[in-house]
């Protein structure tokens, strides 16, 4: 008798265990609505100290002071290109002037606007901000509530089970829609974050992507004429090395090419290789610590995929029917070599000149 309660219990654990699996499946198997909390990085700033920071003869080393108190570090070594190696965001605080490299001002830094970002400033006037215009993303969580984008995400569906809010993500979005830095401030977007994770190490599991990219464009066909989705961003990384899931991201990628949807990712930057997409060293973009940053990094590869995608937006202002490969061709084709005003050295790659480019579309539509 006690064996075969035994038994009965065993039975009914692994039923449990079944079903609790089974939920599990289930649950990841929807889109669940989530609210990214924001990221900080002032945990990182613990493991700061004076003799950590490279020798001042280094600037090409690259230190995260975002959300870091540096009140107490001397700088006052380092050459004027310290800018070269320093991440910090608005709410780093730093030592007195006296113990910061000379000609060096983060205040100033952060409210000077680039060459980029003036582009962009022009580009935005011409485009009306992407007003009209539909597209979607998928993507890490951002920082849903910034006030930078927020009011541009008509939809959000996560996915995804962190609770924290992507740098990468919350950068992108930014620059597609941001109020200050942005392309499209006006546009409409969809967000969909799913579950990612790689198979295995060092490589990338592309079914989460496929699947979100499936069910948008299954959102998409069922939209009003005048509302669909013209073009869709994917954030992601090592593009390269994906390999599990591709045949399924294929199918997903043919059913947009039918509904007329361009998309766009990291492995579009292998077409710009031998182009200068960003001419400057930094840009300013939203923080998911609630705040706006300034990177002094090299762009991401999901930072100039957004770049190219908020591009591509406004240029559809003039050419709604505009394919992606048309305005590649015309990136490529207004591209030309920069000359340094102060050295008269021509650089090495062509850098591209969005300006020229959309007055071309701009003849064209007239």
């Amino acid at each position: 008798m006690k064996k075969t309660a035994e038994s009965g219990m065993v039975f009914i654990a692994i039923i449990t265990v079944i079903e609790i699996f089974a939920g599990i499946c289930a649950a990841e198997d929807k889109f669940l609505d989530r609210d990214p909390k924001p990221s900080s990085y002032s945990a990182l700033c613990s493991f700061y100290r004076q003799e950590d920071l490279p020798p001042p003869v280094i600037s090409t080393a690259t230190a995260d002071f975002r959300g870091c108190n540096l009140s107490t570090f001397d700088f006052s070594a380092f050459p004027a290109s310290f800018n070269g190696m320093a991440e910090f965001d608005t709410s780093t605080v730093w030592p007195e002037e006296k113990k910061l490299p000379a000609g060096f001002s983060p205040e100033k830094m952060m409210k000077k606007r680039n060459f980029s970002e003036n582009t962009v400033r022009k580009i935005r006037k011409m485009t009306k901000g992407g007003r009209g215009i539909f597209a979607g993303i998928i993507g890490r969580p951002p920082l849903l509530y910034h006030n930078e984008y927020s009011e541009s995400i008509m939809s959000y569906r996560q996915h995804a089970l962190s609770p924290l809010a992507s740098r990468e993500s919350t950068a992108a979005l930014s620059i597609v829609s941001g109020r200050n830095n942005g392309f499209a401030p006006d546009i409409q977007l969809y967000y969909v974050s799913p579950l990612s994770y790689g198979k295995t190490y060092g490589a990338r599991d592309m079914f989460p992507e496929s699947k979100a990219l499936k069910r948008m464009l299954d959102l998409n066909a069922g939209l009003p004429e005048g509302k669909r989705i013209r073009a869709i961003l994917m954030l992601y990384r090592d593009y390269d090395k994906a390999f599990d899931g591709m045949e399924t991201l294929g199918k997903a990628e043919r059913m947009a090419k039918e509904q007329k949807v361009s998309l766009f990712s990291g492995d579009d930057l292998r077409q710009f290789a031998d182009y200068n997409i960003i001419p400057d060293k930094f840009i300013h973009a939203a923080s998911p610590a609630g705040n706006e940053a300034m990177s002094y990094e090299k762009p991401s590869s999901e930072w100039l995929s957004a770049w190219l995608f908020g591009l591509y937006i406004s240029a559809l202002h003039y050419s709604p029917e505009l394919s992606k490969e048309d305005f590649f061709w015309l990136l490529k084709h207004t591209a030309a070599f920069e000359k340094n005003k102060k050295t008269e050295e021509v650089t090495a790659k062509k850098t591209l000149r969005p300006l020229k480019m959309l007055k071309i579309l701009q003849e064209m539509d007239k």
